[in-house]
């Protein structure tokens, strides 16, 4: 018998940044730097980006250890450039839809440089993911944005 449930959760994650706010936004924009900082940039997997309103953002690795497959899917809703970000996406782990959310990016010149703000309204389900699971995978990639911004590999 399945465990047919939702967990909803709304998490608001901000960085400050050292770059210009043209710079942090490209971080979003360029696939190859996004690919850096979102998925690690091993090379592994698949990865595209189709930045631009309607466009789609997908990815698809297996974990190190040959076993889960984990599948991203986003269509990008609204963009402001250098200013706002809003997409939708789901995961998928093998075959089992896992979580669907809304994200939305904001972007901010502040004395130190940029201010991102990342807010997520997550819908896990089934009990297959959880909110601390995808916070603290979020919280990696913005701080992955750092190393890029730096010119290290995420």
């Amino acid at each position: 018998m399945s465990n047919h449930s939702t967990k909803h959760d709304t998490m608001v994650l901000e960085r400050v940044y050292p770059a210009e706010v043209a710079r942090v936004f490209a971080a979003w924009t360029d696939p190859a730097a996004k690919r850096l900082w979102f998925t690690g940039g091993d090379g592994e997997g698949e990865y595209s980006l189709d930045f631009r309103v309607g466009g789609r953002e997908f990815s698809r690795a297996t974990l190190a250890d040959g076993g889960d497959v984990y599948t991203y899917d986003a269509l990008y809703v609204d963009i402001v450039p250098e200013h706002r970000i809003v997409y939708t996406n789901h995961m998928l782990r093998n075959s089992d839809r896992i979580s669907v959310s809304l994200t939305s990016v904001e972007f901010a010149a502040v004395p130190e440089g940029t201010r991102l703000t990342l807010t997520e309204h997550g819908v896990y389900l089934d009990d297959l993911d959880q909110p601390e699971y995808r916070r603290q995978g979020i919280a990696e990639q913005l701080d992955a944005i750092a190393s890029v911004l730096s010119g290290g590999e995420g």
